[in-house]
Formats: structure tokens, sequence, C-alpha cells
């Protein structure tokens, strides 16, 4: 082989390199994407904006009917007045490549805190409501509100592929800080993504205190978990921060990094909160 046909066959072998070599798993503030060789979508869903910066959903966080634009990571919003007793909506538009059947899992937390958990600071939120969707499309509502700070909780979703609604509904029946209000949000490829609105919510009420502590106090503490296509949960699940719970051979038993409350997962759902550093394993 001569020298010249050696330079005319370089460019060649280097665009045939370029092609073949596997591109990187990369990473964003408020947004995780699952590694291994070989992802076909490794774009995590989104309630706005894509990691360029392109947006792909309108109106993605509203609060009843005031709707915002959602940017990345972390915004502030125009703060909603709500009285204790007043019913509240709030609704994610979510974007994600395979719509309903891809997405796994979405958290809305109210109120936000920091705390010494185990020598290290994390967020601790007042209340929790989680929507969860199995492999075999079953769907799960969980409540985590330790003071009973809301009631008549529930979560309604709408399947717009590729773009899905989850409405979640609950009324406050006390004064607490709702400030901020943070989603969470994965599929099943294990890309999630976080976002924190601050100034959201300030509840407050016309009525004598006192009236407010005996109508907290007279309201039953019981646990309940639904599990349906669309399920809906009123209380609190946990009554109290370490308890004891068996979790099955199949499951991970971890401590939440919110309030240091107990959950059994499945090992994915694990590695998804572990991976984020939103819960740890228990002791």
């Amino acid at each position: 082989m001569t020298t010249k046909t050696i330079l005319m066959m370089l460019p060649i072998l280097c665009a045939i390199a370029l092609l073949f070599t596997p591109s990187a798993v990369y990473a964003h503030a408020g947004h995780s994407h699952g590694g291994g060789g070989g992802c076909s979508n490794c774009t995590p869903p989104t309630l706005g904006v894509d990691d360029s910066g392109k947006r792909l959903v309108s109106g993605g966080f509203a609060i009843n009917d005031q709707t915002f634009d959602v940017e990345l990571f972390r915004q502030d919003l125009d703060s909603q007045i709500l009285q204790i007793g007043e019913p509240v909506e709030i609704t994610l538009k979510i974007y994600d490549d395979s719509g309903y059947d891809a997405l796994k899992h979405v958290e809305l937390n109210l109120g936000y805190e920091e705390k010494f958990l185990s020598g290290v600071m994390v967020p601790h939120h007042s209340v929790t409501i989680e929507w969860s969707k199995t492999f075999d499309g079953k769907t799960t509502t969980a409540v985590f509100d330790k003071q009973q700070l809301v009631k008549d909780v529930s979560v309604q979703v709408i399947d717009n592929n590729p773009i899905v609604g989850v409405k979640f509904t609950f009324t406050p029946v006390q004064k607490f800080d709702a400030n901020t209000i943070v989603t969470k949000i994965w599929d099943q490829k294990r890309n999630a993504s976080i976002n924190y609105f601050h100034n959201v919510l300030d509840i407050v009420s016309n009525e004598p205190a006192s009236v407010l502590v005996n109508s907290v106090k007279s309201m039953p503490e019981k646990i309940s978990e639904k599990t349906t296509q669309e399920s809906t949960i009123s209380n609190s699940l946990i009554d109290k921060v370490n308890q004891d719970i068996k979790c099955s051979t199949k499951d991970v038993h971890l401590l939440r990094a919110s309030d240091n409350s107990p959950v059994c997962v499945d090992a994915y759902q694990a590695s998804i909160l572990i991976q984020n550093n939103w819960a740890i394993p228990a002791q």
C-alpha cells in the first residue's frame, strides 16, 4: 500500500471510529441519567425544558387555576394565599419520551427544611404525597404526614402521551410552612428530575387558634394505603419516626432522608432513592 493510498484512507477511518464511539453518560443539576451502555433513552422526564433549554412543556406547574412555566431545577413563583379548610389542586404536566408507560414515580413535597441525619444535613418535608407505578401497571398513592397537616388527599393521572398530567388534591387543616414545594420524578430507565419551587403557598386562617387545635386533635390517626389504577389515600402512612417495620425478603428497608421514616421498596426504587440521596439504607 502506497503512502498516497494511506493518506486517502485516513479520513474514512476517522469517520468510522467516531460513528461507533459510544456516547458518554452525562448529568445535570436537577437531572440524573441512568448509566450502562446501549441506553436508547437517557432523557429525564421534565416539567418544562430539556437539558439544552428547549421547552417541551408549557404551564408545567399549576396551583388551582394559576399556571407557571417551569425552568431547570429551581425558581421563584408568585405566592398563592390559601385558607385553612380550602381545597387546593397542584397539577404537574410531565413530558417523557415514552409517555405514561415509562413513568414510574411522581412525588410532591410540601415544605422544606434541612436537618441533621447521621451527621449529614438532609432535606425534611412537612408533607409528602407519592404516586408510584409498578412494572405490571399497578399504581399506589402514599401520604407521609406525621403531624396530620392535610386531609382529603387524592391523586389523579391523565395520560396524554407524551405529556402526562398528575393532579394532587389536598386540604390543609392547620397552618404549616409550604413556602417551598419540591417535586421528584423518575421513569423506568432511572432517568430522574427534581425541581424546587420557592415562595409558593402561604397558608392562612381567620379562625381562633384554639378552634384549629381542637379540630386537629379530633381527627382519628390511622394508617391507610390503597393500590388501584387510581389510588387515593387520606391519612398518614406512618405515625412516628423510626417505627419498626418488617420488609419482605424481596424488598429493601430504607430510611427517608426527609424525615428519617422507614420505607420498604423494591431494589429498583431503592437504587433511585439512594443514588439521589433521597434515602439511606436502614441500619
